[in-house]
């Protein structure tokens, strides 16, 4: 049980990394004063649940998995800017951030359904960030 509660912790804090690298990249690109406001959003959600997930894992006696991905990384960084090149509108950002968003949610469910021993703690951890991230595609639907 203690395996599954820090692998679900590390995969919602590996997610909330992710998002935030992303969110740092595509800042910069957001004209759009609206489009901008959600990204910040969405960055302040990553990185409070990227925290409360390393303080989870510390009590656990484990040690978030910080700044071990720079393969990852460089792909999604070299996957924004090809993605950007072309059109950088705030409907084509909004796609994007849906899609990556639509893979973190899928990932992390995955990882919910195939550790059903972890404890409550660890869970709800996951499920309030699996909400957040759908609150989030719901409001990107309306930049569209």
């Amino acid at each position: 049980m203690h395996g599954e509660n820090t692998e679900i912790l590390t995969e919602v804090y590996k997610a909330s990394e992710m998002g935030l690298a992303a969110t740092e990249i595509l800042l910069p690109k957001v004209q759009d004063a609206k489009m901008r406001r959600q990204i910040q959003s969405q960055r302040q959600t990553y990185v409070s649940t990227a925290g409360k997930a390393a303080r989870m894992l510390q009590k656990k006696g484990a040690a978030p998995d910080a700044g071990k991905r720079p393969v990852q990384k460089a792909m999604l960084w070299g996957s924004i800017q090809m993605n950007t090149l072309a059109d950088s509108s705030s409907q084509h950002i909004a796609e994007m951030m849906i899609q990556g968003t639509t893979m973190g949610i899928v990932d992390l469910q995955k990882r919910l359904n195939e550790l059903p021993k972890a404890d409550s703690d660890s869970r709800r951890i996951a499920e309030n960030f699996l909400k957040d991230q759908q609150q989030t595609i719901d409001e990107l639907k309306h930049l569209l």
